[in-house]
């Protein structure tokens, strides 16, 4: 077995921009991203090799050399705006 390529592995989940569980839970995904990530190294690797290496990155966090945390957009999930009253 071929071993994976991890700054090439961490590259595409940036620029892919998918949540790690999300992307190894989804098949169609995790097809594309295994394919993705054939067309830049050439390795024929797969998708369960793939998805079980990015589940041990995610594990290892991005302090211990791991996946790094995706910059999501903002989409309303915190505090509510709450107009001050005047008395």
């Amino acid at each position: 077995m071929a071993t994976l390529d991890k700054e090439v592995l961490i590259e595409l989940y940036v620029l892919n921009n998918e949540p790690c569980d999300r992307l190894v839970s989804n098949p169609e995904k995790l097809i594309s991203f295994t394919k993705d990530y054939q067309d830049r190294t050439g390795q024929d690797v797969s998708a369960a090799a793939v998805g079980s290496k990015m589940l041990n990155l995610r594990r290892l966090g991005q302090a211990n050399g791991g996946l790094p945390r995706l910059r999501r957009k903002y989409n309303g999930r915190g505090p509510r705006w709450r107009p001050s009253s005047s008395s």
